[in-house]
């Protein structure tokens, strides 16, 4: 597996990985190399089952998914999503930025607050903050950041600088406490997180994605000056069983 992931990497195809999981990404890799990627992938893809991977995750744009023949059989389709990008030239001040509280992701008032706001168990939230800490081992530590209103926690963002990127800032996931869902907080808890990508992370520029049906994670995103790029990207999974939930990476919940 290690060995296909570096001709991968070379070939321009960036991938993450926790104990279960394999996250492929392709930004922009020339379509001569199409040929390469969809033998280098079918060979992951074919492996995958004397691994101890359950799935491998993948994201292209929709023009070179059409050049990646083995992957359009081997894979199915989970969705399109649609890409916001922001220079962080330009310097946030702090006085614009809610109060906000960066917390160890293994004390557990967190791991229940963030289960809250997924709406999922404590321990898919705990299994969530372990995989991230897995994926990201020097930076998961410093992620886990909420935005407070009078004592209140409205919601949670973790922000990061994506590896093998020339600092490009994104947010592994981001979310509105559904109590407080629907009245405008989207917007600054989104702007926490770009924050703390410029001033903490020191991020060069941002990276967003969201579903290309939700419309409040992409008004959030226009309103804090993000830039809607042309061409949508598409999500792909290959399981070992075809069954079990998708990885939560970069899902938005505003």
């Amino acid at each position: 597996m290690d060995t296909l992931l570096k001709q991968l990497k070379r070939a321009g195809v960036r991938s993450i990985k926790n104990d279960f999981d394999i996250m492929l990404e392709l930004s922009d890799a020339g379509h001569h190399r199409a040929a390469k990627i969809d033998s280098l992938i079918s060979d992951l893809l074919t492996g995958l089952g004397n691994s101890r991977f359950e799935k491998v995750l993948f994201e292209c744009s929709e023009a070179m998914l059409n050049n990646l023949h083995e992957v359009k059989k081997q894979m199915r389709m989970t969705g399109k999503r649609v890409v916001y990008t922001k220079p962080l030239t330009n310097p946030i001040e702090k006085s614009t930025v809610p109060y906000h509280e960066v917390c160890p992701i293994t004390r557990p008032n967190a791991i229940s607050l963030l289960s809250e706001v997924m709406g999922r168990s404590f321990r898919d939230a705990e299994k969530f903050l372990k995989g991230m800490k897995t994926e990201l081992p020097s930076q998961a530590d410093n992620m886990y950041t909420v935005y407070m209103v009078d004592g209140e926690p409205i919601g949670v963002v973790l922000p990061h600088i994506e590896p093998d990127t020339d600092k490009e800032g994104r947010m592994f996931w981001i979310g509105v406490h559904p109590v407080f869902r629907g009245k405008g907080y989207g917007r600054l808890l989104h702007l926490i997180g770009l924050y703390r990508l410029q001033h903490e992370f020191g991020a060069t520029s941002y990276y967003g994605v969201t579903k290309v049906d939700n419309t409040p994670m992409q008004n959030v995103m226009s309103a804090n000056g993000c830039v809607r790029n042309n061409d949508p990207v598409i999500s792909l999974a290959f399981s070992v069983s075809h069954e079990g939930q998708m990885n939560d990476r970069h899902k938005e919940y505003c």
